[in-house]
């Protein structure tokens, strides 16, 4: 469908002139590190999505492996300074442990063919790519490892999590990549697939997010997303496009995918209660879905502010070290 370019909610791309709303550049990717200054997971939060055995979780603790002492930063615990150390060089020194500093922040993008769509300041698929740029830059700024996998129809490309900017570069690229290349496959790839991946996949304790439109989730997918949120703290963030909420004024509106063409009639009421209905009980099914599974879910419409929809993902994950 041909998109309505409008003026952009969202600050952060007020202005952009190099933003496009169909597709993203790997310079417009790598300039939203700019904006992990505001994007921040709280401290010592309780965690939404709880692992297996009920309790909720909260920030993982001091790992049992030691991995260095450096001088001490603002916001540093103060139960990990090294006195010792300290009291010879004369300036305050913390101990640094593995799991702190390599705890694995898994992304999972989907830019299957639904999500090349979008009536309101950018394609779904566009959406997604800005959430994961910026939750990947917020979570290297506070030393995690950081990875995920890129699919579409024709499968997916997994980017194991690496420290520093590492990490993010193999994952901003991949969505590059994935977005530009045409597919073949005639079947989309069915999200219990991606699910199954990561399970096998990630690292136990690892936060992951998924960024979908959740096309084709049905219950076997259900089944694969509790297994994984067993052992991983994980956020489903449903993207959707306003048209798909609530359809535009009552009129006859063309429609195209570049090729064909066809014509939309939203005149009726009865049509357009049923077209809110179905969208609506669409959310609630995802919901309850996800909710169910301990897998926290959050909404984002493209119009929707994306910083304030990643502090609102990184608000169910575990808090900042």
């Amino acid at each position: 469908m041909s998109i309505a370019r409008t003026k952009t909610a969202d600050p952060v791309f007020a202005g952009d002139a190099a933003a496009n709303p169909t597709r993203v550049t790997l310079a417009e990717l790598v300039r939203l590190k700019n904006t992990v200054r505001g994007i921040k997971r709280p401290r010592g939060g309780a965690v939404m999505a709880p692992l297996a055995g009920g309790n909720s979780a909260r920030a993982l603790g001091r790992g049992l492996d030691f991995a260095e002492v450096r001088e001490y930063q603002p916001g540093d615990d103060v139960r990990t300074i090294d006195w010792k150390v300290t009291a010879r060089s004369g300036r305050t020194h913390t101990k640094i442990y593995q799991e702190e500093r390599e705890r694995p922040f898994l992304i999972a993008v989907d830019l299957r063919a639904g999500m090349h769509f979008g009536t309101r300041v950018a394609f779904k698929s566009v959406i997604a790519a800005r959430l994961a740029a910026m939750l990947a830059w917020s979570a290297v700024a506070q030393r995690d490892r950081v990875g995920g996998i890129v699919f579409d129809e024709s499968g997916f490309g997994e980017i194991k999590p690496a420290a520093g900017t590492r990490g993010v570069t193999r994952l901003l690229n991949a969505i590059v990549a994935t977005q530009a290349r045409e597919n073949s496959a005639e079947l989309p790839l069915p999200l219990r697939d991606v699910f199954h991946h990561l399970r096998r996949t990630a690292h136990t304790g690892s936060s992951i997010v998924l960024l979908s439109d959740f096309t084709g989730f049905e219950s076997d997918a259900d089944k694969a997303a509790s297994q994984l949120a067993q052992h991983n703290h994980v956020v489903a963030c449903h993207l959707f496009d306003v048209l798909e909420q609530k359809l535009p004024p009552p009129a006859r509106y063309t429609i195209t995918d570049g090729i064909n063409k066809g014509v939309i009639d939203t005149a009726t009421q009865e049509s357009r209660a049923a077209w809110e209905r179905m969208f609506a009980a669409r959310t609630v099914t995802l919901r309850k879905a996800f909710s169910g599974r301990s897998v926290a879910y959050i909404d984002c419409a493209t119009s929707d502010s994306l910083p304030q929809v990643a502090r609102n993902i990184l608000r169910q994950l575990p808090g900042s070290l």
